[in-house]
């Protein structure tokens, strides 16, 4: 549970900061270093997961499930340094709603990451509706982006002080 603590902390610290760049606080170039620090901590713990218990499945849906978060904030992060079109990103995040909607219901008895997978499914939604289809939501997408950044990292805080409620 740790390196999910981990990442769910840092997770909810970049999602905090696109908030604050989707409400107009922060400009592209504030958002790079964070952006790509959680995606490259994300992605450097799958691949940990996978190179030593990978001979099982269950790793690798565990792997999937956090590449999804690595890539997307390592897309974050390459647009905003070359300035981008994210039209590409809101696709991707349909697809990634997609999978994350029945994922939510693969993780009890922890009803703390059900109800959070709920939210990243709505919030990847969202990013659908802002990105790839240019829907004028940005405002209400940064609010809900700054309640899950706050969920998400203060859960992970709980995981990593062994206060998460649901911790078997």
């Amino acid at each position: 549970m740790g390196m999910l603590g981990c990442s769910l902390l840092y997770v909810g610290f970049v999602l905090f900061i696109n908030a604050l760049w989707l409400l107009g606080t922060l400009e592209d170039k504030h958002v790079i270093p964070m952006n790509l620090f959680t995606g490259v901590l994300v992605f450097a713990g799958v691949m940990r997961t996978v190179v030593w218990e990978g001979s099982q499945i269950t790793p690798y849906f565990y792997a999937m499930q956090s590449l999804l978060f690595a890539f997307t904030y390592l897309w974050v992060a390459i647009n905003a340094t070359w300035n981008l079109d994210s039209k590409g990103l809101g696709w991707y995040s349909l697809l990634v709603a997609c999978v994350a909607l029945p994922t939510a219901f693969t993780v009890f008895p922890d009803t703390g990451m059900f109800i959070l997978w709920l939210m990243w499914a709505t919030l990847w939604f969202m990013f659908f509706l802002l990105l790839g289809l240019g829907k004028n939501i940005a405002k209400a997408t940064g609010i809900w982006a700054m309640i899950n950044g706050i969920a998400t990292g203060g859960s992970g805080y709980f995981i990593l002080t062994k206060t998460w409620p649901w911790l078997s």
